[in-house]
């Protein structure tokens, strides 16, 4: 029998009959390269699965863990793959998750998350990908959870490949897709009920059920199910968070590192069904015949998301709060916030790692042309404008204390980012120090990256070729520039990572002790050419940051 996806467009992809023997034998479909060393299959519960093996790593691309999304599965949990015989190859990714085109213009480190040119947005998405190093038996696991937020992404953008990282021989990697937006997470079962009732939470659903397919199947790659590590940035970081406050996801992972994705929150009942409704009128479907949620098309719920999304916008002044697409307190599969008012039962006993960059926000601000060009007076009006009179000359006293080469455009940068994400990030580390059970850490990544002249010094999602060990490659290029320091970074930052993911102890040589957060001491990694300990951000800012940011969600 031929795998659930048969009827799927994969006109690139093969599914071979016979042995194992006659397979290896046949010239099978495989990346083209003067490396190419022999093809491994594994077994895994629904069939044999053939990668590619090049330079002591194996890469098995574009494994499904549930069936596609067409037709009357769009709206329902991820349903399982059928079992097949025969050989699947899998060289290739699936598809992405349906989303709208990227926008024309973007950012200088857009080019670096762009998935191979034969990718294409699709409903074969619910796959994931595997690096494992050749050889390998009873390795710590590392999963990624992609960024995009909650509406785009993809487990098979190129800064995520995880060759590097797997062929230091020491841990097996994994990236995964599943369903955005209005796919993934309009909650259709108060209003509809009957064929909808399990339609909450979709998108956190299908990443259970590919940790679930790593759990099953992750040992025949050489990995060990009982030592998985999840690490996602960004909206990859929300995801993190949300994961931890799943009841239904305890034990399927065992440690776990938020970058730059601070979550606390999540939707009530009642602004999930809002939502709902609003996706219904956009889509033309009553409530009293919802039967025609199943014959509509990807390309009807994307129209239906950009239109939801024109109404109820992501806020950049509070991100991690929730709006429009987000995950819901349904009473079953998520029955409280993560954070809020303590840390959930399900997240207290993983440990935990916690940071940012230096200036998340620069990523964003480019066109703030005017804060470049801040000069003392300039950066004291800025503050003074946001943060009142009364706090402007201690605030400001701390940030001249604590970064004394910044410029006034740096320092602005890093006021606003420590507001917009760092009060949030802040938030958990608190609240898993005091009411956590494992231990917890911080970093904070302050190497400033030297493309776009400069100005973005150290943004949004800049971590990430260091984590991966990519500096060096063309993606990690786009975003560092490259160079023997910067590799040498990647070499310390991704070595901290999977020791974390081995020990649940973040270590490497040529850092100091790193040690655990406390609400005391407030220590975090501050990782750089030379790094250092220092607290995450100062106290009173953080506080004050806090007061105003709840204030701004209305949550005071």
């Amino acid at each position: 029998m031929s795998p659930s996806f048969q009827n799927t467009n994969l006109p690139r992809r093969t599914v071979l009959q016979g042995s194992c023997a006659a397979i290896l034998a046949a010239g099978l479909p495989r990346f083209a390269s003067a490396q190419t060393e022999a093809a491994p299959v594994v077994a895994t519960r629904q069939g044999l699965v053939q990668g590619v093996t090049e330079k002591g790593v194996s890469r098995f691309l574009g494994l499904r863990y549930a069936q596609p999304i067409s037709g009357a599965n769009r709206f329902l949990p991820p349903q399982p793959v059928v079992p097949w015989s025969g050989v699947f190859v899998a060289d290739r990714h699936a598809d992405t998750a349906p989303q709208g085109p990227e926008p024309v213009s973007g950012t200088p480190v857009t080019p670096a998350f762009a998935p191979p040119a034969y990718v294409k947005a699709g409903e074969d998405c619910l796959a994931l990908n595997i690096w494992a190093p050749e050889g390998a038996k009873d390795l710590p696991v590392m999963v990624w959870l992609h960024g995009g937020g909650w509406q785009s992404g993809s487990g098979s953008c190129a800064i995520y490949d995880g060759t590097r990282l797997a062929s230091r021989g020491d841990v097996v990697v994994v990236t995964l897709n599943h369903r955005l937006g209005a796919h993934g997470l309009t909650d259709f079962s108060r209003i509809l009920g009957g064929a909808w009732a399990e339609s909450a939470n979709l998108s956190v659903k299908d990443m259970v059920a590919a940790l679930e397919w790593v759990q099953a199947n992750i040992a025949g790659f050489g990995g060990d199910p009982n030592t998985v590590t999840i690490f996602g940035e960004s909206g990859g970081g929300w995801k993190v968070n949300t994961l931890l406050g799943v009841p239904a996801a305890k034990g399927l992972f065992h440690r776990a590192i938020v970058e730059s994705g601070p979550l606390t929150r999540f939707h009530t009942a009642e602004a999930a069904d809002e939502i709902a409704r609003k996706v219904l009128a956009a889509l033309g479907i009553s409530e009293t015949a919802p039967e025609a949620l199943n014959t509509v098309t990807m390309e009807d719920v994307l129209a239906a998301e950009r239109k939801v999304m024109a109404e109820t916008p992501m806020s950049f002044a509070a991100p991690g709060f929730p709006s429009g697409f987000w995950p819901v307190i349904d009473g079953r599969f998520i029955t409280r916030h993560i954070y809020d008012p303590d840390t959930a039962e399900s997240a207290r006993d993983v440990p935990l790692m916690v940071g940012q960059t230096g200036t998340e926000f620069t990523l964003f601000m480019l066109q703030d042309e005017a804060a470049y060009t801040l000069d003392a007076e300039g950066l004291a009006a800025r503050a003074n404008q946001m943060f009142g009179p009364e706090n402007t000359a201690w605030l400001l006293q701390s940030y001249q204390r604590d970064f004394p080469a910044l410029s006034p455009a740096a320092l602005w940068f890093r006021l606003f980012s420590d507001f917009a994400m760092g009060a949030l990030s802040n938030e958990i580390l608190d609240q898993r120090a005091t009411s956590g059970t494992a231990r917890v850490y911080a970093y904070r990544f302050e190497w400033m990256s030297p493309i776009a002249g400069g100005k973005l010094f150290s943004p949004h999602t800049m971590e990430i070729p260091f984590v991966f060990d990519n500096v060096a490659t063309e993606a990690g290029q786009v975003m560092t520039g490259g160079g023997t320091e910067a590799e040498a970074l990647a070499k310390t930052v991704s070595e901290a990572w999977v020791q974390f993911a081995k020990t649940g102890t973040p270590a490497a040589p040529g850092l100091p002790h790193w040690p655990q957060y406390d609400t005391t001491t407030r220590a975090a990694m501050h990782l750089d050419r030379a790094a250092k300990v220092a607290p995450y951000i100062d106290a009173k800012a953080v506080a004050l940051f806090r007061q105003m940011l709840w204030a701004r969600a209305g949550l005071n």
